[in-house]
């Protein structure tokens, strides 16, 4: 029996007008995840930690474990079994990337077990397979940071394609929180509120605000990639009537000095890019206004992580 146990980050997707193609790796919360490859036909997997018991344990529902088979698959490791332990730190349904965490940690896992016979992009494959077991949507913009780390970019899909960008420097990430009922189909109801077709003068002021972000993250430029991650001008108004509050939220870090602010993935979290130290005035401005609204909420500060899933 072989074992490893591996880490992998909190992601925030889209940064705004990047819906689908973006996302960020965050240096906190992660995921745990104790993988032993086994002689036998069956697969075993236990959740604990935060939210663990609203995760599947359930081996082809679990996207940390459809992931890691889906390398033993392409890696063509037939015969053997996997156990596994999952310490869940990225909490799910909060917009934070937590089933791109887990099947990020599921792929990279199995394939060091093999002793990586899977170049990086066909782990990041593997991994898209269990994203989309946990949600619906082989989408890559939480697992790519998950797993490579930085701010990472899908230049295409078919066939998959990623590069990855270095953090912004002097900035700081607010995420606040809110406490909602969340459904359990989270995900797969923030993309079906999205507008089936979009009229061209919108689909131009987007392309805008997309270069205002790539390029400002590729020139370090904060205030300018903040000015793109706030001028979404598809996917946060349709998501942001799920969110009570949201753009009194968006306003009040704006306000006390944010960069740029949006929803956090498919939500319900708002994430504000600060410059170093405002964090705390910041976050405290968003609870607030969010409490203003009837939501009570917490803030938590975080980096810009350049490492995604590795071996602990």
């Amino acid at each position: 029996m072989r074992s490893v146990e591996v880490s992998a980050p909190a992601t925030i997707a889209n940064l705004g007008p990047g819906y689908d193609l973006m996302g960020m790796a965050l240096d906190s919360p992660k995921d745990f995840l104790r993988v032993s490859l086994i002689k036998s036909a069956n697969d075993e997997i236990e959740v604990k930690g935060i939210g663990g018991d609203t995760i599947s344990a359930e081996p082809d529902q679990n996207s940390s474990m459809v992931a890691a088979r889906a390398v033993l698959r392409r890696a063509g490791a037939n015969g053997y079994g996997l156990k596994m332990h999952l310490r869940k730190g990225v909490p799910p349904r909060m917009g934070m990337g937590s089933s791109g965490a887990s099947a990020a940690a599921g792929a990279f896992a199995a394939n060091v077990l093999l002793n990586e016979p899977l170049d990086e992009i066909e782990v990041l494959e593997c991994a898209m397979e269990g994203e989309k077991a946990a949600c619906g949507s082989a989408h890559a913009d939480n697992v790519a940071p998950a797993l490579l780390g930085g701010i990472t970019v899908i230049l295409n899909y078919e066939p998959i394609k990623v590069t990855k960008l270095r953090p912004l420097a002097g900035v700081e990430v607010v995420e606040a929180t809110p406490e909602l009922e969340i459904a359990q189909e989270k995900t797969r109801l923030a993309r079906e509120v999205l507008p089936a077709s979009v009229m061209l003068g919108t689909v131009v002021s987007q392309m805008s605000s997309f270069a205002l972000l790539l390029i400002g993250i590729m020139k370090n430029d904060p205030k300018m990639a903040g000015e793109g991650i706030s001028s979404d001008r598809i996917v946060e108004p349709a998501r942001a009537k799920l969110i009570p509050g949201f753009q009194e939220v968006k306003r009040a870090a704006m306000e006390a000095g944010a960069y740029g602010c949006s929803i956090s993935g498919a939500g319900p979290s708002v994430f504000a890019i600060v410059p170093q130290g405002a964090g705390i005035r910041v976050g405290e401005r968003m609870v607030e206004s969010f409490s203003a609204a009837g939501i009570r909420a917490k803030f938590s500060l975080h980096k810009i992580s350049e490492e995604g899933a590795k071996v602990v």
